[in-house]
């Protein structure tokens, strides 16, 4: 009977996952030489080789990635000087807007910086590990085996994430964190997960608006009060505070800083498909069954919409997120470390979408979820 019960506890899936992802580390760390420092991807214009902590390596003839700016906040999440530690903050508004990720490895380093790469993996695999116990958690709720949360943190877009020491895992922890407390009628916690969700990536600030309007409608239409207007006014409040505060520091809002262009809705995806389907090489190829992942995943959740069991704040937020995702400018499609990056949060809530309908949709959305995790993490360590 205990043994049954164990199994029927989050705890399964979060194992498996943290299973997964570690395995994915030790091969990938191998490949690159047992050095954890190249998860960074340090290089370009805003980094001084000879400046670097040690122990820091900064690889020759790149332009870098975004890793860079999470490794030196990691350092100082609270800096008030663009350049240091040999790293030149590119925007500093807008980077350390995102400051949840770092600021969880610094207060975890004690002042070691040498300590610091290894705690952006570890603190990542961590996150994938407790998103899926949320998300095992989550499925609970509507009477389905705990096995079901795999999903979410075996989204392929969190692979690439993962392999550059990016912050998407750790903000889809905090915001599948947030969704399954909205579900326990868990208030408090919901307000302050989502809330160090919006710290992380600003992006999840969508959530605590789609529940700010669910909130609204339920009281217009005089149904029963679910949401507390605590769980969306908090990390709205938070985020509204943070802003200022950076753009009282650094002379520009953060909003202005990363703001990114538009481009009409689905025109540069269409676009995008079309180049990829008739290009030959390997990388075109994979792009190409990268776009058809991300069609099937929308076209899943219009054919499961009636179906679904999910509550109304999270249907707000998917149409919310389809709505962003469709606008991307070209710059995004240029690879798949720009349009997965930014599919992650439209699949986050496809996923809680897709859980609780009593439909074939989940067995299909975690097998090319898999799949595709599986064959990003196989041509990442193979590449390297």
């Amino acid at each position: 009977m205990k043994s049954r019960t164990w199994l029927n506890s989050p705890v399964v899936p979060a194992i498996i996952i943290a299973i997964c992802y570690i395995t994915f580390f030790v091969l990938l760390l191998r490949a690159r030489g047992g050095d954890v420092s190249l998860f960074v991807i340090a290089g370009g214009v805003n980094v001084d080789a000879s400046k670097v902590p040690p122990g820091f390596t900064v690889i020759p003839n790149i332009g870098g990635y975004d890793g860079i700016w999470f490794y030196r906040l990691a350092i100082n999440p609270f800096t008030s000087v663009q350049a240091a530690h040999g790293i030149r903050i590119d925007n500093p508004p807008y980077r350390q807007q995102r400051v949840m990720y770092p600021l969880i490895v610094w207060l975890l380093s004690f002042g070691q910086v040498t300590w610091i790469p290894w705690l952006l993996v570890i603190v990542n695999i961590l996150a994938a590990a407790v998103m899926a116990g949320f998300a095992g958690a989550f499925a609970k709720r509507f009477g389905l085996n705990p096995l079901w949360g795999v999903i979410v943190p075996l989204y392929p877009g969190f692979v690439l994430t993962f392999s550059r020491d990016l912050a998407e895992i750790v903000t889809a922890a905090f915001a599948m964190g947030a969704i399954w407390a909205v579900a326990s009628r868990r208030n408090i916690a919901a307000a302050l997960l989502l809330t160090a969700a919006v710290l992380t990536r600003e992006p999840t600030l969508l959530l605590a608006f789609a529940l700010a309007a669910a909130w609204l409608i339920e009281r217009l239409l005089h149904r029963e009060r679910r949401i507390g207007a605590i769980t969306f006014s908090l990390p709205i409040a938070v985020y509204t505070v943070w802003q200022f505060f950076l753009t009282m520091r650094w002379g520009l809002s953060p909003l202005r800083a990363g703001a990114p262009a538009r481009a009409l809705p689905f025109v540069e995806f269409a676009r995008f498909l079309a180049a990829a389907s008739f290009r030959r090489d390997h990388q075109e190829r994979l792009y190409f069954l990268e776009s058809l992942f991300l069609a099937a995943i929308v076209i899943v959740i219009v054919l499961i919409w009636r179906r679904s069991r999910a509550p109304l704040e999270w249907r707000l937020a998917w149409l919310g997120y389809l709505a962003i995702f469709s606008i991307m400018p070209h710059t995004i499609w240029i690879e798949d470390y720009g349009f997965l990056r930014i599919f992650a949060d439209l699949f986050l809530v496809s996923a809680a979408l897709i859980t609780p309908s009593n439909t074939p949709a989940r067995w299909f959305t975690l097998l090319i979820s898999a799949d595709l995790w599986y064959y990003l993490a196989k041509h990442i360590v193979l590449a390297w």
